[in-house]
């Protein structure tokens, strides 16, 4: 990865992974209230990737919009693990590890490759994604916590 484009891209493609993730979980789910928390979790990753998109087409980049290969795979594995078979504890911990893996490579790209405007505009989405984690381990701690 050299441009800064390419970088976001690949932040943008994270968040097209994780969106893809919740919905599959939140499609597989009875429970209306956890449903509800990750209903909150993907409207946010849908909103970072709009923001993302915006930034890279008005600052001159090309918004790469599939997930690509990566993305395909991610969705096959998580639809292919019988989600419906899952309990809502193994659902949260699948998506625990995942939102915490991303974040890590994202900000990991952010700090090696990104400019002090573009990590700017990252900011307030890692914020959010940290909010997520936390979110995510009182799931898992069976406290539910309210936005």
């Amino acid at each position: 990865m050299k441009t800064s484009f390419e970088v976001l891209n690949k932040i943008l493609q994270g968040e097209h992974i994780a969106i893809e993730q919740y919905q599959a979980c939140i499609d597989a789910l009875q429970d209306s209230s956890l449903r509800n928390h990750l209903t909150a979790i993907l409207t946010d990753h849908k909103n970072h990737a709009t923001r993302l998109s915006y930034y890279i087409q008005t600052n001159g980049g090309n918004v790469e919009e599939s997930t690509g290969i990566a993305g395909l795979m991610a969705d096959w594995k998580t639809r292919l693990m019988n989600l419906k078979e899952k309990s809502p504890e193994e659902m949260i911990e699948r998506l625990y590890s995942g939102e915490d893996k991303g974040l890590a490579r994202a900000v990991q790209y952010s700090e090696h490759y990104l400019n002090s405007a573009e990590k700017e505009v990252l900011g307030p989405i890692f914020a959010e994604e940290h909010d997520h984690l936390k979110q995510l381990q009182g799931l898992r701690d069976g406290t539910y916590l309210h936005h």
